[in-house]
């Protein structure tokens, strides 16, 4: 990874054609992972990491940081940190009803963290431990809603591959249920459907022969089984999708290395 990572927004009134709408640098700092969500008030936001390149001290490598979109000016806010931002990485938000939620690893927050917001920009923890316990190292989530159920996938890493875990909680979302999926999982990103199916988009990897793929899955909540739905062009290091449902198509935005080292792709298809 590098130690100078910039955040580039891209703007399309017909994803066909695309343009740069802001490029967004932090000096001294490498800027990833960023994830928009929309506010209840109709804002845009975005979500990030940040890691020094030169660490102010050893307990605060990483530091998770918002941003919204003001539409008049076209222009980002400065960037929020804030105190609960330091020492932890926040992957995506979610929102339910006008409250923001996000889970953070890493850092302070090893066992994991639920977070809530009521702004997506000053954050409060919720459930600390949040992961389930585990052998295994537990990291990146995905959270999704629908009505007042919540659902959140969850990553672990193993040298052979280890299975991914599913949670489940009911408002106000403070118990948890978890169960085993059926397959590993990776920069994933969690939709559910207006039709109530639930889509996963996650990196499949072959960990014998270390040969990966960017796919999309269902889910079924009550068992954890994961069934193959879409396989996209992809190989190497890949994944890390954004997943929209539009114009009853599945819109799917994802890097991949199988041309030409990394770039990004675009993929519509059809529900």
């Amino acid at each position: 990874m590098s130690l100078d990572g910039k955040l580039r927004v891209l703007v399309s009134d017909d994803l066909a054609t695309w343009h740069t709408l802001s490029t967004i640098v932090w000096q001294g700092g490498d800027l990833r992972d960023p994830k928009f969500s929309i506010r209840p008030d109709n804002v845009l936001m975005l979500t990030a990491g940040m890691r020094w390149s030169t660490p102010l001290n050893s307990r605060e490598t990483l530091y998770s940081l918002g941003m919204c979109f003001n539409a008049l000016t076209q222009a980002w806010t400065e960037p929020v940190i804030d105190v609960y931002g330091k020492a932890t990485w926040r992957w995506a938000v979610a929102w339910h009803g006008d409250s923001a939620y996000s889970v953070g690893y890493a850092g302070r927050d090893r066992g994991g963290c639920l977070y809530h917001s009521k702004d997506g920009l000053k954050w409060r923890p919720m459930i600390v431990p949040f992961f389930p316990v585990s052998d295994y190292a537990t990291n990146e989530t995905t959270l999704a809603f629908s009505e007042d159920q919540a659902w959140c996938v969850v990553r672990r890493d193993a040298k052979q591959g280890v299975n991914g875990m599913l949670g489940s909680a009911q408002a106000p979302f403070e118990h948890w249920q978890w169960k085993e999926l059926s397959d590993p999982v990776g920069g994933q990103k969690l939709l559910i459907l207006r039709d109530g199916r639930c889509l996963l988009g996650t990196r499949s990897l072959d960990y014998e022969t270390n040969a990966a793929e960017m796919v999309i899955q269902e889910l079924c909540v009550n068992t954890g089984e994961l069934r193959l739905f879409a396989s996209l062009p992809s190989s190497g290091d890949c994944s890390y999708p954004g997943m929209v449902e539009h114009d009853k198509q599945l819109v799917v935005s994802y890097y991949s290395s199988h041309e030409d080292g990394a770039s990004i792709y675009l993929a519509q298809i059809m529900l």
